[in-house]
């Protein structure tokens, strides 16, 4: 068996291959002496490769030398052995926290920040300490941060927190932040928290309304649906896929026949202006919920004609939500003008559809 000197002569050869080779062997053996000499070589290394596979030679190595020289690395000037150190830290598991725990203590902000962005995906058992200091930190990058990995994992026991950090922040940043994380977390009672942060849809600011509109979504219910159909009408075009996204998914629970009524009128005039095509669609795919109402019905058979395709897909796609008899008759004559693939695949499947009705 080679022995860990040989190695080290290897990393100095001229053969990018050699190198990559000897990289691994140390990696193989398995040892915090081969950790070091892996780590001392990384500012000598020119080739890219050859870093990366020294990383992956760490990730093999056990025992705190290797956690510890990544932490080191936090501070290089090289983005790449930053990176590379923060994916190393990441998939070290619960044996890098006790460091990463040192490190958000007495690091500065970017290290901190860095620290966090290894913590990403964590758990919060036995990372608590990191998480709470980060939502704490003097620096809103470092909180904003925290906010999102906690979101991210859905992190419950830390939503009373984020919404006081909603409450309380100012940071434009970190309060879209805390909204998309309350989200994530999935706790209906946190859409009442970010209501009282924001209480006016009409006027808020339009970065924030795509990530507003998602809790709606979420968790809200007619009262919150009729608000967000509103919207369509006082807030500009820009905002009108979030709007629509939003009352997509709000339709399944909110779908009464006076809101359908009401919807035709709004929602008709966003197929028809001529705005972007995957606007038009949401419009005529939310349409669907009501297509057993003679008016949102005739419509959607209009929009059969219609020159843009992504109309057409709604269209089809709504009108399978209809019940009626004749629908799939009528869409089995379209299928022998229509040109568009993906159209024609959704035609087949009210063709099958129909067929399972009639049966």
């Amino acid at each position: 068996m080679s022995t860990l000197r040989e190695h080290i002569a290897k990393l100095g050869s001229s053969c990018e291959a050699e190198r990559i080779d000897a990289v691994e062997d140390i990696g193989y053996l398995n040892t915090s002496g081969g950790a070091a000499v892996l780590l001392d070589h990384l500012c000598r290394e020119p080739s890219r490769t050859v870093r990366a596979s020294v990383f992956q030679a760490l990730l093999r190595i056990d025992g705190d030398t290797a956690i510890q020289g990544c932490l080191g690395l936090l501070e290089s000037e090289d983005p790449q052995l930053r990176n590379q150190a923060v994916d190393v830290l990441r998939r070290k598991g619960p044996k890098a926290i006790p460091f990463l725990s040192a490190a958000m203590r007495e690091g500065g902000k970017d290290i901190r920040k860095l620290v966090l962005d290894a913590m990403s995906g964590t758990q919060v058992r036995g990372a608590r300490e990191i998480y709470a200091a980060g939502l704490s930190d003097e620096d809103p990058n470092v909180v904003i941060t925290a906010v999102e990995n906690l979101g991210r994992i859905r992190a419950q026991e830390f939503r009373g927190p984020i919404e006081d950090l909603l409450h309380a922040a100012s940071h434009p940043m970190l309060l879209v932040a805390c909204v998309e994380a309350l989200v994530s977390i999935g706790q209906p009672e946190s859409l009442a928290a970010i209501r009282r942060r924001f209480p006016d849809l009409t006027t808020l600011p339009d970065l924030f309304v795509p990530a507003y509109l998602k809790a709606m979504a979420a968790h809200g219910a007619q009262a919150e649906f009729d608000e967000v159909v509103g919207l369509l009408q006082a807030r500009g075009r820009n905002l009108r896929p979030a709007i629509l996204g939003a009352l997509l998914a709000m339709c399944p629970r909110c779908h009464t026949p006076q809101a359908g009524r009401h919807l035709l009128p709004i929602l008709g005039a966003v197929v028809e202006d001529g705005g972007p095509p995957l606007c038009r669609y949401q419009a005529t795919k939310a349409m669907g919920y009501w297509a057993g109402g003679d008016e949102v019905y005739a419509f959607l058979l209009q929009c059969l004609a219609s020159p843009e395709r992504l109309v057409r897909l709604g269209a089809v796609e709504s009108l399978r939500l209809a019940n009626r008899r004749e629908v799939g008759l009528i869409l089995a004559a379209h299928a022998l003008e229509e040109s568009d693939d993906e159209v024609l695949q959704a035609l087949n499947c009210n063709e099958e559809h129909h067929a399972r009705y009639l049966s």
